[in-house]
């Protein structure tokens, strides 16, 4: 079995303010939603999008957990940058490491959102077709979170 890298590139463009996109890719209120639906499978263990802050994401299938993330803010430049690091724990070893940097952009008509991705995969399964599904799930969640409920302005809980 050998180790899978990629570095994945995602973008997605909206017709709204770089304050309200930041704000509601980092609110709790709205991650909840869009990020953490009991459709996901995936239950957080609280939202922490502060610089040094810790989130633990229990991966769930058929009612039990089969494996934990764990990611930790490095840096967080309100309404401009988030960077992260990203560790996935199943069968109760490291399976994957990511490094991920979230830029949000201010453009003449709204804001762009663009991420890069460095993971790698330490038991052979394709990451790059991994990450690359599951930045289009996200974009297409956080859409449809803004379209079904209207941006968040506060990101305070």
């Amino acid at each position: 079995m050998r180790t899978s890298v990629a570095t994945i590139r995602a973008a997605r463009d909206f017709a709204l303010p770089v304050e309200d996109i930041f704000a509601h890719w980092t609110s709790p209120v709205t991650r909840r939603r869009w990020e953490a639906g009991p459709d996901t499978g995936m239950v957080y263990d609280g939202f922490d999008t502060r610089p040094g802050g810790t989130e633990t994401v229990r991966v769930m299938q058929d009612g039990r957990e089969i494996g934990r993330m764990i990611q930790t803010h490095l840096r967080v430049d309100e309404n401009r940058l988030l960077a992260s690091s990203m560790v996935g724990i199943f069968g109760g070893v490291v399976t994957m490491m990511t490094a991920l940097v979230v830029e949000f952009i201010a453009t003449e008509d709204g804001s762009r959102i663009e991420a890069v991705a460095q993971a790698s995969d330490l038991s052979g399964r394709d990451i790059a077709r991994a990450q690359e599904a599951g930045w289009s799930w996200i974009l297409e969640r956080f859409q449809a979170d803004i379209d079904a409920y209207g941006p968040i302005t506060n990101p305070k809980p």
